[in-house]
């Protein structure tokens, strides 16, 4: 049994509605990921005392958060972050939002972990996952880091499930629009 460990971990991040197996290289995020956790998806029953028993009242799916500890580089992709989460403006800068300004999508983030030596593979795929935040700090004797949190439902509008996950390859996946939970 081999642990999931850094070295065996891959994190892409790219439209929402993307099939995790048609990630691009280019979607990797590369040397930027210090953390990653996964929150919420709880299925809640509340039960209410009555004479005889008990009733069961089911709660809907909570929303689920991915956070992601990054440290920002200085390189082809200096403004990915800021991407992710501001709008672009007309004058090309990115702002926390006008009329004229192109907001930001949602995503789709997948964490795949692989053992190369067994060819075990095991996969987390999460679809229409929105930034609600990204806090940034810096302290001088540390790299910047940044918090970006990733918000979504557990369904989309058509109550298709935006989370997937199965022991295989990204690339065995099923595409979203295969997944029927209605």
């Amino acid at each position: 049994m081999t642990a999931i460990s850094r070295s065996k971990v891959n994190i892409y991040i790219a439209s929402a509605g993307t099939n995790l197996a048609s990630l691009a290289a280019t979607d990797k995020i590369e040397g930027e990921i210090k953390e990653y956790s996964k929150s919420g998806g709880e299925e809640d029953v509340e039960s209410d005392p009555v004479f005889g028993g008990f009733i069961d009242k089911e709660k809907p799916i909570s929303q689920v958060e991915i956070s992601l500890e990054v440290i920002p580089k200085i390189n082809e992709n200096q403004d990915r972050w800021d991407a992710f989460t501001y709008a672009l403006d007309t004058t090309g800068v990115y702002t926390m939002a006008s009329e004229t300004s192109t907001q930001p999508t949602n995503k789709v983030i997948c964490i795949e972990a692989i053992d190369t030596v067994s060819g075990k593979y095991k996969t987390w795929g999460f679809n229409n996952a929105k930034v609600t935040v990204f806090d940034l700090s810096h302290n001088a004797d540390d790299n910047q880091t940044g918090n970006i949190t990733f918000k979504f439902s557990p369904t989309d509008d058509s109550g298709v499930s935006n989370f997937q996950t199965l022991g295989t390859a990204r690339a065995s996946m099923p595409d979203w629009d295969e997944l029927d939970n209605n």
